[in-house]
């Protein structure tokens, strides 16, 4: 039996046993959104990753949340089967049907593979054959479909046009030396030529790197770092990376061809010279990485309000005012009102690097009324990717009412507070320290809004009745 401590906190899953594809979630195919397709090709997506959170009652069992839209797997309905990414909040009710606790069964020796029972129903997650989906299989644990839980916690998706930053504080620069293409921590200048690279990202969230001075992609030999091959394939283990988060923009390099870490050495006429050396990540393997971007641009910023998550939604302020009518005629009244209006308002995504690249966005503005969320203003200008911008501000509104005759109306103004999390796309384009523009697009946005709003609720009584009273 494993506990919720031998997951990992970010994960992917592939199915055991069958091929190299990940459980991806299914977000444009109309009759399939929601679901979870055994079909992704990438493992470093916000469709293929998934956040594990401990159940509040029981340590051995989870929630899985999907990081593209921050949504719960659940059953589909209480007659189906199919697990979907829909619950907007965690439930821990085993009694109810949208219950969302799994419980991870370690089922290989070595603790990376699990089957996955669905606490309410009994079942074990599987991949159905028709549709290539997740659902759930009423079997024993015998036989129940293995998962390869694959850990997430340092994985990160490299920009694209990058330099990089020794231990030395001086930037990796390409340089000739004893007549071959090594790479040196020797340049202070962010602006120079040398010290650019290329990052080409792999479906396996491996990489491959080139340098901009020489036009040729890394590869250790023996075990120093050359830009010497002319391979657009990843078929030669040499030329291939896995890069690993450390802290904020420091990241560290493995190479795939020895499984070693890459660090400044210094030996054989080589000084502070990339090398695939150590086992382990030291302060010689720190990397600080940054992109060689003097500004960007984002816009076209499409929001997929039909994949969004509303929570955390709460009744807040509540002012009731009496209006009477003491005539015998059919009269209009005013009520006044004011409170305080709140808004937060946070970009982010997962190709984001914190990093200091000047940034303007052209975006909409989603917000929450009423259980649903639309566009209802803009912003454009400076902003840094995962800030948070806020605003309160002081609202006074009137409400005209119609006074029936003999009638005290009582007028209720109810203030909530909701937040929401809404995917999104948009369009980066960067200019380059070389005056290159490159343009992209993305999929991996998700913005993160909390605001108040608020609606009336109007009584009528009957002023005889009250006289009566």
């Amino acid at each position: 039996m494993a506990t919720v401590l031998a997951l990992p906190r970010l994960i992917a899953l592939q199915r055991k046993g069958t091929d190299d594809k990940y459980l991806r979630l299914v977000h444009k195919d109309k009759k399939l959104q929601g679901f979870l397709q055994n079909s992704g090709d990438e493992i470093v997506s916000p469709y293929t990753k998934f956040e594990t959170e401990r159940s509040k009652s029981d340590e051995n069992l989870v929630h899985i949340r999907c990081c593209y839209n921050n949504k719960y797997l659940v059953r589909s309905s209480e007659e189906d089967n199919w697990i979907v990414v829909a619950a907007h909040e965690p439930e821990e009710d085993k009694s109810k049907w949208s219950c969302t606790l799994f419980q991870p069964c370690v089922t290989d020796a070595d603790g990376s593979s699990f089957s996955f029972l669905h606490v309410q129903h009994g079942g074990y997650l599987d991949i159905d054959a028709d549709l290539n989906c997740l659902c759930i299989r009423q079997v024993d644990i015998a036989s129940a479909q293995s998962f390869k839980v694959l850990n997430m916690e340092s994985s990160v998706i490299l920009p694209q046009h990058v330099t990089f930053k020794g231990y030395n504080d001086l930037y990796l620069s390409a340089r000739v030396i004893q007549s071959h293409p090594y790479h040196q921590f020797a340049s202070d200048d962010i602006y120079d030529s040398t010290i650019r690279y290329e990052v080409f990202r792999l479906s396996n969230g491996n990489v491959r790197i080139k340098s901009n001075h020489f036009g040729k992609f890394w590869r250790r030999s023996p075990n120093w770092i050359w830009a010497d091959s002319d391979d657009t394939t990843a078929n030669n283990s040499d030329t291939v990376f896995w890069p690993v988060k450390i802290k904020d923009n420091v990241i560290a390099l493995k190479n795939l061809g020895n499984n070693r870490f890459c660090n400044a050495l210094t030996t054989e006429g080589k000084t502070n010279c990339l090398n695939a050396l150590e086992a382990e990540v030291n302060i010689w393997s720190h990397l600080q990485l940054y992109e060689v971007v003097s500004k960007r641009e984002i816009y076209n910023v499409t929001f997929y309000t039909e994949n969004a998550k509303i929570y955390d939604v709460s009744g807040g302020t509540t002012v009731t005012k009496e209006v009477d009518n003491k005539t015998q005629n059919e009269e209009q009244g005013t009520v006044s009102f004011s409170y305080k209006e709140t808004k937060s308002s946070t970009w982010n995504a997962s190709h984001a690097w914190s990093v200091d690249v000047s940034t303007t966005i052209k975006t909409g503005i989603p917000i929450l009324a009423e259980g649903a969320i639309s566009i209802s203003s803009s912003y454009s200008g400076e902003y840094s990717w995962g800030e948070t911008m806020e605003q309160s501000t002081e609202i006074s509104t009137n409400l005209t009412v119609k006074l029936p005759p003999m009638t005290r109306t009582k007028v209720t103004l109810i203030v909530t507070k909701g937040a929401i999390d809404v995917p999104f796309s948009y369009t980066q384009r960067d200019t380059l320290f070389s005056g290159k523009i490159v343009t992209s697009q993305f999929e991996d946005g998700l913005f993160t809004g909390v605001n108040t709003y608020f609606k009336y609720d109007i009584v009528e009584q009957s002023l005889s009745s009250t006289t009566t009273e």
